[in-house]
């Protein structure tokens, strides 16, 4: 069986993502943490130059985990769907690898009423009038029945 390197960074998490409504056990594959890995790069050479251009060191900022299902059939399903790792990603971080943070804007007030100098209150004759008006329509409406 093969074996499926993943790297979650930031204290994200792998899991199995079918890219459907599909599921499967999470009992059957398991990531096992590589404790010391020898050569990073030559592990992962493409995700490890992208996680050095962004500035993470994949050494101490991520977690390689080594990942193995638990029979072949697990495994074929896997490759039917074209299945992939990814990594639950905790909060503030996001990226296959967790390894991009949101950025946070400050909150924006907003004025709760119009502060414009030229918008004078409504006539009360004209408010008067209108409810007067909507009172006349709803007794004409109840009187049909």
């Amino acid at each position: 069986m093969e074996h499926f390197p993943a790297v979650c960074c930031f204290g994200g998490e792998p899991f199995l993502d079918f890219h459907t409504n599909s599921s499967i056990d999470p009992t059957d594959w398991s990531a096992d943490l590589v404790k010391d890995p020898i050569n990073t790069t030559d592990l992962l050479p493409s995700l490890s130059s992208s996680l050095t251009q962004l500035g993470i060191d994949i050494t101490s900022q991520c977690k390689i985990f080594n990942i193995t299902f638990n029979d072949l059939a697990d495994q074929t399903l896997f490759d039917t769907y074209k299945a992939s790792f990814m990594c639950r990603c905790p909060i503030g971080h996001f990226g296959q690898s967790c390894e991009l943070q949101e950025t946070t804007f400050p909150p924006i007030s907003l004025p709760l009423v119009s502060q414009d100098p030229l918008s004078s209150p409504p006539d009360p004759m004209v408010m008067l009038l209108v409810i007067a008006a909507v009172v006349l329509a709803l007794m004409a409406v109840l009187a049909m029945f």
